[in-house]
């Protein structure tokens, strides 16, 4: 039975400190953790001090030891039980030094399992630090790869610092970035963009509007569709709920959910009236999250949606008509009401693939996301081997 197909593979992460410490590697190892334990391997991390308040995450501190020696025999029980030790920077750096021979010392004798060296920082390409000769044991283990470590550096300088120094072998694997967290979203926010995945989308259209007929949301279905069929991964979100004061507005409402249905939109257009309410703040949340404005109405008595847009640094996409077409004079693009749903769809990707700050976010979100990180790099790093630790 291979890895990609076990149920759990056992993981160790191993590092001077881990959380609540704040640092660097302590904030990748902490994602790591989490987006294993997320896809159900078992993991533990393995630190001088730490904790974990993630109850799928344990946390073991090393045992008390008088030199290297000492150490591997108190870590050995521990390592021999797991599929893949990760070792972040104690291969590299200085820190522990009884901690890098035990490790190193360990990886000859476990040969059922496979350890990881994770390059963050190298000291001996670091003229801050001033070191004895790294001829000399255990200094010179952080200048040589060792022939049962597969290493992997946190980008392509590190990959070039570490191939020079040793003649090993590394590969790459960025660092990552939670776009939720960053981006500041409320929680009801976050969790929807998790269930529909929209940090993963490459087009995200808000259309903040109640369901009325003269707002048009039939013509952002048929965009949204078009986009689909174009190749296009999209959502569409559109925020208020029928005016309950209004037969007419349930009834538009039906026709519009009868309409994303035939469209096979269930899980691409969404209306949050059926999730949730939304207050101020999850609608400024909206804002952040999204990629473009999408206002289509058919008569407005002025769009403050438009200026709204332009306020969180959004492109703007809305029907050319008075007043819209008079409130802003830059970052809106209009749109005769009369165009077929493929040309607008048309015209907005190629508008964004024109746009500098849409094709970085796009970027940031497709290759440095932590989902992505793990789906483009971590899963497939762990299925590497075929073959299990029996123990």
């Amino acid at each position: 039975m291979g890895w990609a197909r076990r149920s759990a593979v056992k993981i160790a992460l191993i590092h001077y400190t881990y959380a609540p410490v704040i640092g660097g590697v302590e904030i990748v190892m902490a994602e790591h953790a989490r987006l294993f334990a997320e896809h159900g391997h078992e993991v533990v991390i393995i630190c001088d001090q730490g904790t974990s308040d993630d109850p799928r995450v344990r946390v073991d501190l090393f045992p008390d030891a008088q030199d290297a020696g000492e150490l591997a025999r108190a870590l050995e029980p521990r390592l021999a039980i797991m599929d893949v030790v990760i070792i972040h920077n104690v291969a590299t750096m200085p820190f522990h030094l009884g901690l890098t021979e035990a490790l190193w010392n360990l990886a000859k004798r476990l040969t059922a399992v496979r350890f990881i060296a994770w390059v963050h920082d190298l000291v001996a390409c670091n003229p801050d630090y001033q070191l004895p000769s790294l001829t000399e044991w255990p200094w010179n283990a952080l200048a040589r790869a060792h022939e049962h470590y597969r290493y992997v550096a946190v980008s392509e300088l590190r990959r070039s610092q570490f191939t020079k120094l040793t003649g090993g072998k590394c590969s790459v694997i960025p660092n990552g970035l939670n776009p939720e967290r960053m981006l500041g979203l409320t929680g009801p926010i976050s969790e929807l963009a998790k269930e529909y995945g929209l940090p993963e989308r490459e087009i995200v259209l808000l259309h903040p509007t109640r369901l009325l007929k003269r707002k048009n949301v039939e013509l952002g279905l048929r965009v949204t569709a078009a986009l689909k069929s174009a190749g296009r991964s999209c959502a569409y979100i559109v925020t208020g709920a029928p005016d309950a004061q209004n037969p007419a507005s349930r009834g538009y409402a039906e026709e519009l959910q009868g309409l994303r249905r035939s469209l096979r939109l269930e899980d691409d257009a969404l209306f949050l009236h059926e999730d949730m309410p939304i207050g101020g703040a999850d609608l400024a949340s909206l804002y952040i999250l999204a990629d473009a404005l999408f206002f289509p109405s058919r008569h407005e008595g002025f769009g403050l949606p438009v200026l709204e847009g332009a306020l969180h640094r959004l492109p703007v996409f809305c029907a050319a008509i008075e007043p819209l077409d008079t409130l802003l004079t830059h970052g809106v693009t209009l749109f005769s009401l009369e165009a077929e749903p493929a040309q607008i769809a048309l015209m907005i990707a190629a508008l964004l693939g024109t746009n500098d700050a849409w094709q970085a976010r796009s970027q940031v979100r497709h290759n440095y996301a932590w989902p992505s990180v793990y789906r483009n790099y971590l899963a497939p790093l762990l299925a590497e081997t075929e073959t299990p630790n029996p123990l």
